[in-house]
């Protein structure tokens, strides 16, 4: 299981954590509170602006150690 915080992929100051097995698991989760908390940066984000948030998430992800 691994863990990322919201605030390591441009999330500011928030404290949100989400944790899973899969890198879709904790992507997926990520996705569902940024709908809710940063709904700002969601409806300014462009397909340019996600394929270069997906890339960073995924090398986070192969960065990031089991918990």
């Amino acid at each position: 299981m691994k863990t990322i915080k919201c605030s390591q992929v441009g999330g500011g100051e928030c404290t949100f954590e989400a944790s899973g097995e899969t890198v879709d698991e904790v992507r997926g989760k990520m996705s569902e509170h940024a709908k809710e908390a940063h709904k700002d940066m969601v409806e300014k984000a462009t397909p340019e602006s996600m394929t270069e948030w997906n890339a960073m998430f995924d090398k986070l992800w192969e960065e990031t150690p089991e918990n």
